[in-house]
């Protein structure tokens, strides 16, 4: 008999978490995380998590989620002996059948290369079959951080503070991440999320680091940041560095990016993980200086429906 597909019950955590680990060895990902998530939805978002089960056992995951009338499927996953064609398709449609009936009339997912995830050749196959078009692929790159290169030199004038420094008013760090967005290369589906949503979806995030995660100052003023995600273990992931645009070719968010690396190393980390666009030249540029290797290729399809 075939999976059986259905809504994640909170109780369904626990193994989707291994699958999702498994697919995505990449991937920031806490049980912890999930279950603070499922109750604590993500503002301006409709989510909906179904799993594939077959005798009891989860084999499957995806995740829909609804912004305005944009839907979006994604974290594709299936146990390593269901890996098939047929049940990616099958999560796929589901997802998308769910998202349609909530409204959406622009259809997005995303598949990964093999090194990103383990089953993403099989969900990119099933979208192209369901119509999806590609609109822009990002870099998933990783390192060692044992390979990390010896500390730059700081830039003149320049001083490093830790996020969990700002508790008492975390405003500057989310203005700089508000104006780096801006300028990130892609799709800009949805206008960045508002202070009082950033304090709960990102600074209230259980994987948010704010011991690694730096900001960098001039004269006392917060310019440029690197934010980070960790399991508290040995992996961490880049969130976002960014540098207010008047401050940008001087090598503040390079410096900052490494700086923040460096102590993640000390405190134990093993490794670290980041993503860019195709594009995103000056990023891909200070990556690969730092050390960063290709990990593989995560790409976006796009989908729209007939009004």
């Amino acid at each position: 008999m075939a999976p059986q597909i259905r809504p994640l019950h909170r109780n369904d955590i626990p193994q989707a978490h291994a699958l999702l680990r498994n697919a995505f060895p990449g991937m920031v990902l806490t049980e912890e995380l999930m279950r603070w998530r499922f109750d604590h939805p993500v503002p301006g978002a409709d989510d909906t998590r179904l799993v594939a089960v077959e005798d009891d056992t989860v084999v499957g995951y995806v995740l829909g989620r609804l912004r305005t009338d944009n839907g979006r499927s994604y974290l594709g996953a299936m146990a390593e002996r269901h890996r098939s064609g047929d049940l990616a398709a099958r999560l796929l449609a589901a997802s998308e059948a769910g998202l349609v009936e909530k409204g959406a009339t622009v259809l997005r997912t995303a598949a990964a290369q093999q090194g990103v995830q383990a089953d993403g050749e099989l969900f990119r196959a099933a979208a192209l079959d369901r119509g999806y078009e590609l609109v822009e692929s990002h870099h998933v790159l990783g390192m060692d951080l044992n390979r990390l290169p010896d500390p730059p030199k700081a830039p003149e004038g320049v001083e490093l503070r830790r996020w969990s420094e700002f508790a008492d008013d975390p405003r500057p760090l989310y203005e700089i991440d508000r104006a780096a967005d801006q300028d990130e290369p892609g799709e800009q589906s949805e206008e960045f999320m508002s202070y009082g949503d950033w304090l709960e979806a990102v600074w209230g995030n259980p994987t948010a680091d704010l011991e690694i995660s730096l900001a960098l100052l001039l004269d006392g003023v917060p310019v440029a940041i690197s934010c980070y995600m960790s399991d508290r273990d040995t992996r961490m992931e880049s969130a976002m560095t960014g540098t207010l645009r008047e401050h940008r070719g001087r090598g503040l968010g390079g410096y900052v990016k490494t700086m923040a690396l460096h102590r993640a190393r000390e405190r134990g980390f093993t490794h670290a993980y980041t993503g860019n666009h195709e594009t995103n030249e000056p990023m891909l540029a200070i990556n690969n200086r730092i050390g960063y290797g290709l990990v593989g290729a995560e790409s976006t399809y796009v989908k729209r429906l007939r009004s």
